[in-house]
């Protein structure tokens, strides 16, 4: 038990009192010195896992609360810059089993190496509107990180713009789709990236041809979509034609139909996590990077 006190008098000095408390149930063991290089005040994914698992749990619920209101306002600010209508902007904050989730996955040392948690997503019609939206964005939010994919320099099919906001302190990831690549990156991260296909190279190989069509519509040129063919998986088959047939009504839905599509949608993202499609995408973002940026430390007042 004597190692704890250090530990808990800086977790407490550094504003984390429910953390503290959740520790002085539990040996910790001394930080390695990948832990130590968290930042001050920030809380280290190995102490986190010295709790049990219902303590792990209300902490990760508890830290999650913490970026509501930072979702809420970035969602106010961009609908009060224009951006909806007639764009859409979707919000979600990530569910406490995907944020346990990704930081084993990822190997986290940090928990400030979550730059997702709350993520607002801008659907556009297409890139027409796009120089008209980034603009807004830039000047409505403090960016730190900007990455253009919308070119897919590495061959995934992935198309977006990505960027990070610093808000009261804390990250907001901020992702640019068309509605046609919305539908893409939907289909993507159900079958490929968390689903049955990722080692599928004929799902993986059509995905990547329907992309290369989807950006040539959404860039107002004439192309038709690839048909989805006979020999792949029949349960992949079956959803890349319902896919397809979405994409080639776009345009034509009424109002009502779009709503529900977006409510289906947006349910979607909080449900799946949909909305995490960073190892599709590349980005690699995390606290390093945008503290080199900014040269500010984050809030994480409980």
């Amino acid at each position: 038990m004597a190692r704890m006190q250090p530990i808990r008098r800086a977790l407490l000095l550094a504003g984390a009192p429910l953390l503290a408390g959740l520790l002085a149930c539990t040996q910790v063991a001394a930080p390695t010195q990948a832990q130590a290089a968290c930042p001050a005040g920030d809380y280290t994914v190995a102490q986190y896992q010295n709790l049990t698992p219902a303590q792990q749990t209300q902490f990760v619920e508890n830290y999650r609360r913490q970026y509501a209101p930072v979702l809420e306002k970035v969602l106010e600010t961009l609908r009060a810059s224009g951006l909806d209508p007639p764009l859409r902007v979707l919000g979600r904050l990530k569910v406490v089993e995907s944020i346990q989730e990704k930081i084993v996955r990822k190997k986290y040392a940090c928990f400030s190496e979550l730059t997702d948690i709350a993520g607002a997503r801008i659907i556009i019609p297409s890139y027409a509107a796009l120089p008209l939206v980034t603009q807004n964005v830039e000047n409505a939010l403090r960016i730190v990180e900007k990455e253009d994919l919308i070119m897919d320099r590495r061959g995934t099919g992935y198309r977006a713009i990505h960027y990070l906001a610093l808000v009261d302190g804390r990250l907001a990831e901020i992702q640019i789709h068309t509605h046609r690549g919305t539908i893409w990156a939907e289909a993507s991260h159900r079958l490929v990236y968390k689903g049955p296909f990722a080692d599928n190279q004929a799902v993986i190989s059509y995905l990547y041809r329907l992309s290369e069509a989807i950006f040539w519509l959404d860039s107002d040129h004439l192309r038709e979509l690839p048909m989805v063919a006979g020999a792949l998986p029949p349960d992949a088959r079956e959803d890349l034609i319902k896919v397809v047939a979405s994409i080639n009504d776009f345009g034509k839905q009424t109002a009502a139909e779009l709503n529900r599509f977006y409510e289906q949608l947006a349910l979607e993202m909080l449900e799946h996590d949909s909305f995490d499609l960073d190892d599709v995408s590349g980005l690699s973002a995390g606290f390093t990077t945008w503290r080199k940026v900014t040269g500010e430390s984050p809030s994480r007042e409980p």
